[in-house]
């Protein structure tokens, strides 16, 4: 699923790019058809076929974020030797530079979207994504003599991968969220069965790199990165195929038949107004509830993709250097992400009974009573204690995250639309891709906060060396459990002022549904 998993510096890594739902449709549901009949969307049919290849595609995503996100910040510390405070500078360069790349991708998205289907960019989006992916692990190995040039290879190839990861992001979440004719049901159903998928292709490829990865000789691991990286962009082609064709194979005469979906629709598109910056602008200044999410989700991003880029470090430093073995600490590592696809999983059936909006505090107190237990009840030599405390705060952090992100998407763009019902504005194009861009607008900015600060912590320190183990590993402790502390009260009072509720999202989307056929029947 989509934008599945999502995680890293990108938590997105590990939260958004596993799930993908249904694409838009422009026809009201009735009562009587459930989700699996064949509805038409504006360019495609909806049903099972085309779920599938949202699936497909999202497995491609995950497999290029998990990889990603687990070696990133090794190979450039590591194995580049990039000095920490270029580190730093670098991260500040490229979250300016790609903070404006996702604003300006969400746009474009929405502006295309009212004269065509997201969907027919799935295919180019994935396949250029897959290239984009290799520019940060194809380099020379040491360190230039002109510092200058190892650092412009960090900000370029790391904003290559990050442009076109929240472009394939936006463009496979927003197929998710702006689809309201799922009920939150089959809409969770969905989303889960995408998490079983991923949580096997994310173990599989995490353990081929780790067996493979050699700070000291590149060259096998990046044989597996090219190999990795063709494979995905097949898989992101057939899943546009499989949108665009019903495939047929005639087994007798050896010839395979693939029938245009675009020719077989009777349903005309609807062409959209333009977007209006100006009005866009004013829309989401006047809504609350989002900046309810925005003050809870940039400090939960923040914290999240900290966790999941700097995972190796805290392994490494914490665990493996108080003498647990490697083998034993890439089993860790390639079991976290796997366990939390399981945790993503098992969180949707209190998100069905409760709604997210009861779980997201719930994950607060959590952490809050993990970090005092870890701040008062141990140390950087408690290496026990912090394995434990490694496999579940990622583990229910990243399930929350993932599970709630495109949920809270969805029920906002659903609001949205009222307001623009309400307002007579029922041919406005829709904002899905938006919302996921303005998001980052804020939130990508604030992953770059932690990184900074670790690593002006660490430069100081001289991290590369083993020369003050013990005060980098005192370091790293705290940097473990700090951000969740603080963060977690931060994010509880800002989430207070959500008001979206499954009962209240219920009577929206008929509210929604009684305004668009009113509106038909007068025209």
């Amino acid at each position: 699923m989509v934008a599945n998993d999502v995680n890293t510096h990108h938590r997105h890594v590990q939260t958004r790019h596993d799930e993908t739902t249904a694409l838009s449709s422009s026809l009201p549901l009735s009562p009587q058809l459930s989700s699996k009949t064949l509805l038409k969307n504006q360019d495609h049919e909806f049903g099972q076929r085309f779920m599938m290849a949202l699936n497909i595609a999202g497995v491609a995503f995950s497999l290029l974020v998990t990889v990603f996100s687990l070696f990133y910040v090794d190979v450039f510390l590591r194995v580049y030797r990039l000095p920490l405070h270029s580190y730093s500078t670098g991260n500040l360069v490229f979250t300016v530079v790609n903070t404006t790349n996702d604003l300006l991708g969400a746009w474009l998205l929405d502006a295309a979207a009212t004269r065509m289907n997201r969907s027919d960019l799935i295919g180019i989006a994935g396949s250029l994504f897959a290239l984009c992916f290799l520019t940060p692990f194809f380099r020379w190995n040491d360190p230039s003599d002109n510092e200058t040039h190892d650092v412009a290879h960090f900000i370029i190839s790391i904003s290559m991968y990050d442009t076109l990861y929240s472009f394939t992001m936006i463009l496979l979440g927003s197929l998710v969220i702006d689809n309201h004719h799922l009920t939150d049901k089959e809409r969770v159903n969905f989303m889960a069965s995408g998490k079983i998928l991923n949580l096997f292709a994310a173990f599989f490829v995490a353990r081929i790199g780790l067996e493979i990865f050699d700070t000291n000789d590149m060259h096998q691991f990046r044989i597996f990165l090219v190999l990795l990286a063709l494979f995905v962009a097949v898989l992101f082609l057939v899943s546009q195929i499989m949108i665009h064709y019903h495939v047929v194979v005639h087994w007798k005469a050896a010839r395979i038949r693939f029938s245009d979906v675009h020719r077989r629709q009777t349903h005309t598109p609807k062409r959209t107004e333009r977007l209006k910056p100006q009005q866009v602008a004013r829309d989401f200044w006047r809504y609350h509830n989002f900046w309810a999410w925005i003050g809870m989700e940039l400090f939960l991003e923040s914290q999240n993709s900290f966790s999941n880029a700097f995972l190796k470090t805290f392994v490494d430093r914490l665990i493996h250097d108080a003498g647990v073995s490697r083998e034993g600490c890439d089993w860790l590592l390639s079991t976290i992400r796997p366990l939390g696809l399981i945790c993503t999983i098992l969180c949707y059936i209190p998100i069905r009974r409760l709604g997210y909006k009861k779980v997201y505090p719930i994950l607060f107190a959590t952490n809050i009573g993990l970090c005092l237990f870890m701040w008062f009840g141990a140390d950087h030599n408690s290496t026990g204690i912090i394995i434990a405390f490694l496999i579940i705060y990622p583990a229910i952090t990243g399930a929350v995250a993932s599970a709630g992100f495109h949920l809270v998407m969805s029920d906002m763009v659903l609001e949205m639309k009222k307001m623009h019902a309400v307002d007579g504005r029922l041919d406005e194009a829709s904002l899905a891709g938006l919302f996921m861009g303005v998001n980052a607008l804020f939130c990508k900015p604030a992953e770059s906060i932690l990184p900074v600060v670790a690593a002006n912590m660490l430069d100081k320190l001289d991290f590369i060396s083993e020369e003050n183990e013990d005060a980098v590993q005192r370091v790293l402790f705290k940097l473990l459990i700090l951000p969740p502390l603080v963060f977690s009260f931060i994010e509880w009072i800002s989430w207070r002022r959500y008001t979206l509720t499954p009962a209240a999202t219920n009577q929206m989307r008929e509210d929604l549904r009684k305004l668009e056929q009113k509106n038909t029947s007068l025209a």
